[in-house]
């Protein structure tokens, strides 16, 4: 059971205001009756709590950070720089997971406002979705910063230049000699998908290849949608020679299902990720990108609006990918 204020007021025989005076390290207030104070406190167990502070305070000490995929090892990184920076702050994070589900981003944004955050850094989904909620978030003043942007809205954001790495990943399988290539891509929803295949349709129509539709495959999103993929191209009398996937972890269910089918990534495909993530047990080909780096620079960017540091023009900050040569691409 939770001590609180009253409890502490019954068990010295204080007022509740001095108790809350005590703990506040307010002036005013006898040596003897802060060590009655403050030993009954530690007697007792007695941990204050943060929200109902912020309800007499400016500030509540916690942020809320909204990902898409709890389960996506993309987001570890991205949540640990978070929490460093925060932790720095003496902020607490309350994370939440939106599941790649746009009711559940409104209805987790509204909660986290609920509980009264002194701000927000949200993982948006960025395609063929409203953006009601988050304009809402601009109107009520709260601090919040975006892992990707918003067309038209004049806020903090951090990204990566996708573009750049579905360019990268493309010109690699090039210049390894392959022009039959496949793309796996991610959800509708997703920007970075949409940017990384117009860099490889890009790419490909400035060397003069043009894209068979049967290899560009949609909406995947995890190991097991790779692997049914996997389980298409095995099935094609004439496969793509390499395959980009939206992610490592696509990817490598892509590889599970030609290995289980006694076939060999690269001799029989070549397959390239995005992420670089540590769970990948395939020496991968795959475009690295900096999420520790960018976690850190979501918390900073929110503080320094929370403490309004920065009270003039929104912040931009674009971070680089790329391209890591691994032995998942064979030389044609």
């Amino acid at each position: 059971m939770n001590i609180t204020i009253s409890d502490l007021s019954k068990m010295t025989g204080l007022a509740k205001s001095t108790i809350s005076g005590v703990l506040n390290n307010k002036e005013g207030f006898s040596e003897k009756t802060r060590q009655k104070v403050l030993q009954t406190a530690a007697q007792y167990g007695y941990v204050p709590n943060e929200i109902a502070r912020g309800l007499t305070s400016r500030f509540t000490k916690t942020i809320g950070l909204l990902i898409k995929d709890i389960t996506n090892p993309f987001y570890n990184h991205i949540t640990k720089g978070v929490q460093e920076v925060a932790a720095e702050h003496g902020y607490t994070v309350f994370l939440c997971s939106s599941g790649e589900d746009h009711k559940m981003e409104v209805e987790q944004i509204q909660a986290m406002v609920g509980k009264r955050v002194d701000g927000l850094i949200i993982a948006p989904l960025l395609e063929e979705v409203s953006f009601d909620h988050i304009y809402a978030l601009k109107r009520k003043k709260l601090p919040f910063v975006l892992l990707g942007n918003i067309p038209g809205l004049d806020c903090d954001t951090v990204e990566f230049d996708d573009y750049s790495g579905g360019k990268q990943v493309t010109e690699h399988l090039l210049q390894k000699g392959h022009t039959r290539i496949g793309f796996v891509n991610g959800l509708n929803t997703s920007k970075a998908g949409k940017l990384r295949f117009a860099a490889f349709q890009d790419t490909l129509f400035a060397h003069s290849i043009t894209t068979d539709p049967k290899y560009i495959f949609k909406e995947a999103k995890s190991l097991s949608d790779g692997y049914a993929i996997g389980n298409q191209l095995i099935a094609m009398e004439d496969r793509p020679t390499a395959l980009v996937c939206f992610d490592d972890v696509i990817a490598m269910g892509v590889i599970k299902a030609f290995d289980n089918a006694g076939l060999k990534v690269p001799d029989n495909l070549s397959v390239t990720g995005f992420d670089d993530i540590e769970l990948a047990i395939f020496p991968l080909t795959t475009v690295s990108i900096p999420t520790l780096e960018a976690g850190k620079a979501l918390a900073q960017t929110l503080i320094d609006r929370i403490m309004q540091e920065r009270v003039s023009k929104s912040k931009h900050i674009v971070f680089e990918q790329k391209l890591i040569p691994r032995a998942s691409v064979k030389q044609l």
